[in-house]
């Protein structure tokens, strides 16, 4: 993976995301805590190997269920410095916000909010500006999954809005809400209802300011 620019601080290596660090070590403990318990006991021959096999799927199922979240939003390729709101620290300049593509480039955000669109050509999705002409920043990932990816994208245009308080800008998301009822004939515009797509933990009480 290639190294973030200087100055700059991964979403991963923020204290914001310990919580999720942390979550994620908890299930993969249980899970694999399971699947030991399970193997010894047959060895021991109080379990059988049918109730050992139903423990594993038991314990991969928990991984699965609950450890996806937590890990789809550590690896959310964001990165930020120690202006941006993220930082506990008060900021004494410019707060900026980089956003890691899937040929491992950092690139700085512009102005104006994200969102995905599906690339026909190689597949995966694109990350475009959220505004009138729709401008392609980069291929964002490799991924088809696009419920997962929408929860970086959320914390990235989260990240974005904090930026910007920080700055001084203005918040287009009004502005791109207005454009809803417009039709450009380029995008099929989604906007997700909260209780269908949404972000719990740390970041919970970044999003709900909104």
């Amino acid at each position: 993976m290639m190294e973030a620019p200087k100055g700059l601080i991964p979403f991963s290596k923020l204290d914001l995301c310990r919580p999720y660090h942390n979550l994620l070590r908890t299930i993969t403990s249980t899970s694999l805590g399971l699947t030991i318990i399970g193997v010894i006991g047959s060895f021991v021959g109080v379990i059988n190997w049918v109730m050992v096999l139903i423990i594993i799927v038991i314990s991969t199922a928990i991984f699965l269920i609950f450890g996806k979240d937590a890990l789809t939003l550590i690896k959310t390729p964001l990165g930020v410095n120690m202006n941006h709101p993220f930082i506990d620290d008060e900021p004494i300049g410019k707060a900026l916000v980089y956003v890691q593509f899937s040929d491992r480039q950092w690139l700085e955000m512009g102005k104006h909010r994200v969102r995905l669109v599906n690339d026909e050509l190689i597949g995966g999705y694109n990350l475009v500006e959220d505004h009138e002409d729709y401008k392609t920043i980069g291929h964002f990932s490799n991924s088809k999954k696009k419920a997962q990816l929408m929860k970086q994208v959320i914390i990235i245009n989260q990240a974005l809005s904090l930026r910007d308080v920080v700055n001084g800008g203005d918040d287009p998301i009004d502005d791109a809400r207005e454009r809803e009822n417009m039709d450009y004939g380029l995008l099929e515009r989604e906007w997700l209802e909260e209780e269908e797509l949404s972000v719990d933990g740390p970041l919970a009480k970044f999003i709900n300011k909104e």
